[in-house]
């Protein structure tokens, strides 16, 4: 039976690939499809040779042949073994059994995702449509729908969705609602059967949940269990075993540790869980379909993975695409510096640090995608940076040489992508356009985004597949030079430079017109070659010091009002999570008044009314009647509960929860209530949620401290520091 469907699900069992395909009649049909992968040894003959027959006497390899292909570093076609393994599972097990081998041959091809291997293969990918020749639930054949790209903006069929969500309301216990296709049950007792019931009736193709990975799953899968009452969570007829897992994985990035809850996978339907899914959060559901078929990542798994993780995929198909092999371990160290190359090369991106105080007739200014843009415009990829094959010396300071002869993996994966994000940016932006069609843009160009921004980051990992530290330094060179062109452009053109980093300058002129602004930006691009955009113009915008010195300036303090009457801030207090609910709520009051002030003077005019909702909000916290809610403080933890060996409020949060039997995770965060911040006794000093009893106070100094800081992020400029706001004498050097 030939027919046409769209990929709804794919996973590996036992020998074989299970595809779910939605049918043109909205029919599910589950096929099975026999895959051997394949990998490649490199080396003597007679080694490979000797491997080929040792994983086949280990059950591993059903048979070889001699192929050539492309070395990656090189570009050159080399001599290869291509071992087929005789199931996706022995493939999953290659790299518990290759590393006796590693000092006489190379491995490429041996430790790739095994779903993504096989779309990678077959060309198909994720919410696709494809032609498919099937005979019962065997599959035959499978090929992707010529019609149809991954660029494409094609509809998706419907999906039935199904939540299931853990709410609480005040002063009772947590109850189980679901709800689908405007049914909506609330269960106070949970009940397994009540459950299947609804599973059966509805038979959803999504599961949508808050904390599912982290507590709803683990605490139905441990009830169905045992209750001996069967939830059908998966179409698929086999007897899945599911081991209930409370401990995810603890990681450190960029100065931070995270933590992120174990996947608890369906097989036939989806679980997206919106608490552990980065790029849900950031751009819905069609964010994660739209990454998940650029990068071939299925749907569920692509939720819980992060930008970086796509475009490294997309990397991989394309070397699959193009016959280059895929090294198993990097192989590329970096190259001897000396104290002064270090100096020269590592520098990061250009800062001008901002001019302290409130401005008017400002722009501020920014390269569009610049990082990804300059990879793409001067071919910058790990195998073009010091190619050896030419010399031309062209990376500006550091004088690294750039391949001419051949287009990194880089560039070519990443040139496609910034040509879309731009298309969906145009289209939101065209007169007449649907409100749910430019909201449903806006979703995919965020993924997009989150994608080109993590592929600068990934392109200087140390255990990137396809990173170099060469490469990283190559782009953020081209970066200072584009900066400082940018910056003699304003300069040349009589603006002042208020600010900058990285990307994007704030510039300012008497009498400014959004004109010569976009004038120049068209000259800043045509002298660069990258493209400069106006974000916009404010009305007046506000440069804050560093939190511990008054004159000094930082880079990530502002915030500012643009003339379309949008608010735009950087590290103030409403955008922190250690911000109470309350203060933030509060500031964002504050802000609202100010959104009314068209210039400085309307500002200052408006400091009477932010002083009454300091005073309004410090008497509701004075008065004790405050929601205990409202003053939950959330903060990560870095290392065990146990581990703190000084006594901050988190760490004493923690250790309330370890006490209890919680089990908390390096990477998590705890909320807390301040109760007596100064107590000898530690135990009064904060009450963890949900610890929190109804009879419990809060610190009210702690909290009216919280809100004059957050107040003087706003007034600081015009002579109101925190501690004059509390009433308290002024610190000297305060006028």
């Amino acid at each position: 039976m030939e027919f046409r469907g769209w990929l709804f699900d794919l996973y590996p069992l036992d020998s074989a690939m299970i595809l779910w395909i939605k049918g043109e009649d909205g029919r599910l049909h589950r096929l099975e499809d026999p895959f051997q992968p394949r990998c490649y040894a490199e080396g003597k003959k007679e080694t490979l040779l000797s491997l080929f027959r040792f994983l086949q006497e280990k059950r591993f390899a059903s048979g070889y042949q001699w192929v050539r292909k492309k070395e990656f570093w090189s570009g050159e076609e080399i001599e290869v073994m291509e071992i087929e393994i005789v199931s996706a599972e022995r493939y999953t097990q290659l790299p518990r059994v290759l590393p006796p081998w590693e000092e006489r041959l190379r491995f490429y091809n041996c430790d790739l995702p095994v779903t993504q291997l096989y779309l990678y293969e077959k060309g198909i990918f994720p919410t696709g449509r494809s032609w498919v020749d099937s005979e019962g639930s065997r599959l035959f054949q499978i090929h992707p729908d010529p019609t149809e790209s991954v660029w494409g903006e094609e509809e998706l069929p419907d999906l039935r969705i199904m939540e299931l969500l853990m709410v609480r309301q005040k002063g009772s216990n947590p109850s189980l609602v679901l709800e689908c296709e405007g049914y909506r049950e609330e269960m106070e007792v949970l009940d397994m059967e009540e459950i299947a019931k609804h599973f059966r009736r509805f038979d959803p193709d999504v599961i949508l949940t808050d904390d599912g990975d982290a507590s709803l799953f683990p605490l139905l899968l441990s009830l169905e269990k045992r209750w001996k009452k069967s939830v059908p969570w998966d179409r698929d007829p086999y007897p899945f075993k599911r081991q209930i897992r409370s401990e995810g994985r603890s990681y450190f990035s960029y100065g931070r540790t995270y933590y992120q809850a174990p996947a608890y996978l369906l097989f036939g339907r989806w679980h997206i869980d919106r608490r552990n899914s980065f790029i849900y959060g950031e751009s819905g559901m069609e964010g994660v379909i739209e990454l998940a078929r650029l990068a071939k990542i299925p749907v569920q798994r692509m939720a819980r993975t992060s930008p970086g993780t796509a475009i490294t995929s997309m990397q991989l198909d394309r070397a699959f695409q193009e016959g280059i092999l895929i090294p198993w371990r990097k192989g590329e160290p970096e190259r001897f510096k000396t104290a002064w190359d270090l100096l020269i090369s590592d520098k990061g991106g250009l800062v001008f640090q901002p001019k302290l105080g409130i401005f008017e007739e400002v722009a501020e200014i920014d390269f569009a995608s610049m990082y990804p843009t300059i990879m793409v415009l001067h071919n910058i990829s790990p195998e073009t940076v010091l190619c050896g094959c030419c010399e031309n010396h062209k990376v500006p300071e550091v004088g690294y040489t750039l391949c001419e002869k051949r287009e990194g993996i880089v560039p070519k994966t990443l040139r496609p992508i910034l040509e879309r994000r731009a298309r969906l940016k145009e289209k939101m932006k065209r007169p007449g356009e649907e409100k749910e069609k430019v909201e449903v843009y806006h979703r995919k160009q965020t993924a997009l985004k989150w994608m080109l921004v993590t592929c600068f980051g990934y392109l200087g990992y140390r255990n990137a597949r396809f990173g170099r530290i060469e490469a990283h330094e190559a782009v953020t060179a081209f970066g200072r030079e584009k900066l400082l062109r940018a910056k003699e452009i304003c300069e040349e053109e009589g603006f002042e430079l208020l600010h900058a980093i990285t990307d994007s300058l704030w510039i300012r002129k008497r009498g400014l017109r959004e004109e010569e602004v976009l004038e120049l930006c068209d000259k800043i691009s045509k002298a660069t070659g990258a493209m400069m955009s106006l974000e916009g113009i404010y009305h007046w915008i506000a440069f804050l010091p560093s939190k511990g010195n008054r004159e000094s300036p930082v880079a990530n303090r502002y915030f500012g009002l643009f003339k379309n009457g949008r608010l735009k801030a950087r590290g103030l207090a409403f955008r922190r999570s250690d911000v109470p609910p309350m203060i933030q709520e509060a500031q964002l009051q504050m802000l609202e008044v100010l959104s009314k002030a068209k210039d400085v003077e309307e500002y200052r005019s408006n400091i009477p009314e932010i002083l009454d909702l300091f005073l309004e909000t410090e008497m509701r916290l004075m008065s004790g009647r405050v929601d205990q809610e409202d003053l939950l403080i959330s903060r990560r933890i870095s290392q065990e509960p146990g581990a703190y060996k000084v006594d901050s409020l988190t760490a004493l949060a923690a250790q309330q929860l370890e006490e209890m039997g919680i089990i908390l995770h390096p990477g998590e965060k705890v909320c807390y209530l301040i109760q007596d911040g100064l107590s000898e006794d530690k135990s009064q000093r904060v009450r963890a949620f949900p610890l929190v009893r109804p009879e419990d106070t809060y610190d009210v100094k702690k909290y009216r401290e919280m809100l004059a800081k957050a107040t003087e992020e706003l007034l600081i400029h015009f002579g109101y520091p925190a501690k004059q706001l509390l009433g308290y004498p002024l610190p000297e050097g305060w006028k």
